[in-house]
This record gives C-alpha cells, sequence and structure tokens, in this order.
C-alpha cells in the first residue's frame, strides 16, 4: 500500500474495500507508515496512530477546521474529505469564533442538563421499544437505532417531532450516500430554517435550545436565522447517524456474541463500561480533517500549511500502544475512556452525554425486554461506504413478544395521547 517515503497510490477512505478492511488497513499503516500521504480526493495525509491523532486534536492553533482557509491563492479546509458541500456550524469554525458559539450551547449539553434530561428520555426509550415488542419482530436499524437518537434530538432540542421518520430516514441515507439522499437533505434544511423563522416571533418563550440560539448573541449580535438554522443542522447530522451506526454496531455484535450478552444481563452494572468499549471498538465516525496552517512535524515527517490531514479516529481507538489487545471487544476494559470516538480537545463532541447515556440506556431496555433476539446473519446489510460513519443498513432480528410499559401514549409518536 505505502512506499518508504509514506506515500499511498492505493488508499481512499471512500471505497467499498476500505469499509470492508478498514482494520486491516488501518493496522498496516500504523506499524509501516503512521504519517501516509495519498493523491486522492485532491491529496491528504493520513495520521492513524494515537498519540499524533490526539496530539492535532489537541493543536487547535497549527490544525484548523475552517472551511474558507487560503493558501497561496488556492481555498481549501473543513472536517471532512473531500469537503461538505454546507458548512457544519462551529464544528467547521476555529477559535476564537468557534468557542463563541461553543458556550451558547455547551450548559445544555453539560452531564448535569443531561441527567436532567434521564427521565424523560428513558419515555422515548421505551416508547420505541414499546412500538416493536408485541410483534416479536425487530429492525435494529429501522425500529430502533434510526428513530431513536433522531427522537431524542428533535425532544431535546426543541424542534417538533411529528416529522422525525423524515429526518431520520434524510440523514440515515445521506451517511453512506445512497442516491437521492442530498435532495432529502435539501428538503430537511428547507424544513428548519421555516421552524427557525417560526419561532423567531415567540424566541425566548419555551427556553429550550432552538430558544437558546434565537436569542444568543455573538459579539454583540443576535444570531440571524440562517446561522440557527446551520447550527440545528450540526446538531441534528452529528449526533444522529453516529448514535445510529453505534447501535446498530452494538446489538449486532451481541447477538453474534451471546456470551457477552448472557454476561451484561446478569450483570448491568457493566453496561457504562461495556458501551465505553462498544465506542472504542466500533468508532461510528471514522475520521475527521484538519488543515495545516504552519509549518509543523508528525512523526517526524514535516507538513506544510494547506496540507490536508485526515485523522483515522478508528484507528486510533484501535492502537495497541494504547489499548492491549485492541481487536477484542472486553466488556470491563479499564482504559477504554481514552477512546477518541467523541474526539479530544477544544472540539470535543458538544453531545458526548446526551449520546452516551442515549446508548446506554437503549441497551439496558433491550436486555431486559429482549433478551433472547435472534438476528437473521442473513440478512444484515452494512453501508456499502463508510467515508464518514461506519453503519448498518438493516439488521433483522425476531424475540420472544412481551408486553408494552407505556400507558396513554400516542402510539405515533412518545407524547401523551390526548384526551
Amino acid at each position: 500500500m505505502s512506499d518508504a517515503h509514506g506515500a499511498m497510490e492505493d488508499f481512499d477512505h471512500h471505497t467499498e474495500q476500505f469499509a470492508e478492511h478498514w482494520r486491516e488497513q488501518y493496522a498496516d499503516l500504523r506499524s509501516r507508515c503512521p504519517v501516509a500521504r495519498t493523491p486522492r480526493h485532491g491529496g491528504y495525509t493520513v495520521l492513524t496512530r494515537y498519540d499524533d491523532i490526539k496530539r492535532v486534536l489537541r493543536d487547535a492553533e497549527t490544525f484548523a477546521c475552517g472551511r474558507d482557509l487560503e493558501f497561496d491563492g488556492h481555498r481549501t479546509g473543513g472536517v471532512t474529505v473531500p469537503i461538505n458541500p454546507v458548512r457544519m456550524g462551529m464544528m467547521e469554525m476555529d477559535p476564537p469564533q468557534s468557542q463563541a458559539y461553543r458556550r451558547v450551547l455547551a450548559p445544555r449539553f453539560s452531564a448535569k442538563a443531561i441527567q436532567e434530561y434521564l427521565p424523560r428520555m428513558a419515555e422515548i426509550v421505551s416508547w420505541t421499544v414499546d412500538r416493536v415488542v408485541e410483534s416479536g419482530r425487530i429492525d435494529f436499524v429501522d425500529d430502533l437505532a434510526n428513530p431513536l437518537p433522531t427522537l431524542v434530538s428533535l425532544d431535546y432540542f426543541g424542534l417538533p417531532l411529528d416529522k422525525w421518520e423524515d429526518y431520520a430516514t434524510a440523514l440515515h441515507k445521506a451517511a453512506y450516500r445512497e442516491k437521492g439522499s442530498a435532495r432529502a437533505v435539501g428538503a430537511l434544511l428547507a424544513d428548519l430554517a421555516g421552524i427557525v423563522a417560526e419561532r423567531r416571533r415567540t424566541a425566548g418563550d419555551r427556553g429550550d435550545i432552538v430558544d437558546r440560539l434565537l436569542t444568543a448573541e455573538i459579539e454583540g449580535v443576535v444570531m440571524p436565522d440562517e446561522t440557527v438554522t446551520e447550527m440545528l443542522f450540526m446538531l441534528l447530522n452529528g449526533g444522529i447517524d453516529t448514535s445510529t451506526a453505534l447501535i446498530a454496531s452494538m446489538f449486532d455484535h451481541l447477538g453474534e456474541h451471546p456470551d457477552e450478552r448472557a454476561r451484561l444481563v446478569a450483570d448491568p452494572s457493566l453496561i457504562p463500561t461495556a458501551v465505553d468499549e462498544m465506542l472504542r471498538y466500533f468508532t461510528p465516525g471514522t475520521g475527521v480533517a484538519r488543515t495545516v496552517v504552519r509549518p509543523v512535524e508528525i512523526a517526524g515527517v514535516p507538513l506544510r500549511p494547506g496540507e490536508r490531514v485526515l485523522l483515522a479516529l478508528g484507528s486510533a481507538n484501535n492502537d495497541q500502544d494504547v489499548f492491549p489487545e485492541p481487536n477484542a471487544v472486553r466488556l470491563d476494559r479499564d482504559n477504554n475512556g481514552k477512546h477518541l470516538a467523541f474526539g479530544n480537545g477544544l472540539h470535543r463532541c458538544l453531545g458526548a452525554f446526551l449520546a452516551r447515556a442515549e446508548i446506554i440506556l437503549v441497551l439496558q431496555e433491550v436486555l431486559r425486554r429482549l433478551p433472547d433476539y435472534e438476528i437473521d446473519a442473513v440478512a444484515v446489510r452494512r453501508y456499502p461506504t463508510i467515508p464518514l460513519i461506519n453503519g448498518y443498513i438493516a439488521i433483522p432480528a425476531t424475540f420472544t413478544p412481551g408486553e408494552r410499559v407505556l400507558t396513554g401514549f400516542d402510539t405515533r409518536l412518545p407524547v401523551r395521547a390526548a384526551t
């Protein structure tokens, strides 16, 4: 794959080959060429070792996220390779601008704030399982992993729940670049813009995240509707399909390893640690990009301003120098809190506490209510390519039917039915 100088002609994280063999490709690069260059997508450098990636994530002065950077008359930047069609909010800004926006939202995503939201989140989790529990059949993607993060996100942000299926479908299909997904995302953005315009008239009345964005000032100026829409799209896009992918990967793995599932059923206290291990091992967001803005060396390799760098998070989380036996899922791994699935540094995932709490709750719920599920392995379908997210299209399963636990809830939405 690579020569002695770190050049790779065939590496491309957008290919089906990469989706099928990413662990092997990353292991090879970590051992032989941890700082490697590829000419694909305009040329970029791939970092694969944990320490190098963590260093870059924590050095915002040298490695930028902004998407409108200019070097010798050439514009480049952004947190993906190649660049996304639309800016992803503060994810694609740099300090101090990014931190000004982050301060607006951070209090609503703190551990304390998420703890206060847990009872409502638990209702939504129970509602998603209630939808299928009497049937004895579930698709862990369409019935659980896809609806749940969408419903939780819309509910917590203060957005209407009635279009959750449209939002979930659009973002899910966009993650693996299904044909037509760009149009669906465009429709989602238009719908968000309409909601923001409508909410502007009563801004401040509800005290939710939409209100927080509508009433916040950045450098003394209230955010325009376009920026509020962009920030909401960033929160939805960044938080939904990454959680969808991890939830699907987790239940597929536990379906293939009933001994590990039985261990968690017998000892639920292991579940939080097990979730961290799933985040480490599966790393739903496969990588993030940065742009070099001043000369620097990584592992003895010089990088020049304007160079694009892909930080292979999935590789970092499987680095044997940090995680012994990285290819083994160890439910009680004692150092898996070091994983970089949520990133690190100034741009660490804002929704990390929300996502982790959601995954813990859904694992508890499924193990309690569908403990004997059996996956139809022949019908399991993974994403054909994983340039951004490593997930599944379908994971059908059967289980012993049970009873609903919520009463008085609308069968279409996780809200109390009108009486």
